[in-house]
């Protein structure tokens, strides 16, 4: 539920994190982000944020980087698909972490 996904990312908010990764299911490829944004969307819902399942307002990672990139590369990535998060690959296409506009703006 968005709730759940949102008391996480409340809890690492001191950290500057402010998506999470939702893993695919078993045996499935799709991975999902939802982000502060999304939680918004939710709740102008009016609906009860305990109740809403998160792929309602998740979004499908279309986009990555991979780990060896610039950040600049990767600012250029977010601004060309209006992103502000996108998942960093490791050389065998694993997920291994993820980069953010704040991350990027912080090294400024």
């Amino acid at each position: 539920m968005c709730y759940d996904y949102v008391k996480l990312l409340i809890e690492h908010t001191t950290r500057g994190i402010h998506s999470v990764l939702i893993r695919p299911p078993r045996g499935g490829r799709l991975w999902r982000i939802f982000t502060y944004s999304d939680f918004l969307l939710a709740l102008d819902s009016g609906r009860d944020p305990k109740t809403i399942p998160v792929a309602e307002y998740a979004s499908s990672v279309i986009h990555t980087v991979q780990a060896d990139w610039t950040l600049e590369k990767a600012r250029i990535e977010m601004v060309n698909n209006g992103v502000e998060h996108l998942p960093v690959k490791d050389g065998s296409g694993n997920i291994i972490g993820m980069v953010s506009i704040t991350d990027i703006l912080n090294q400024y």
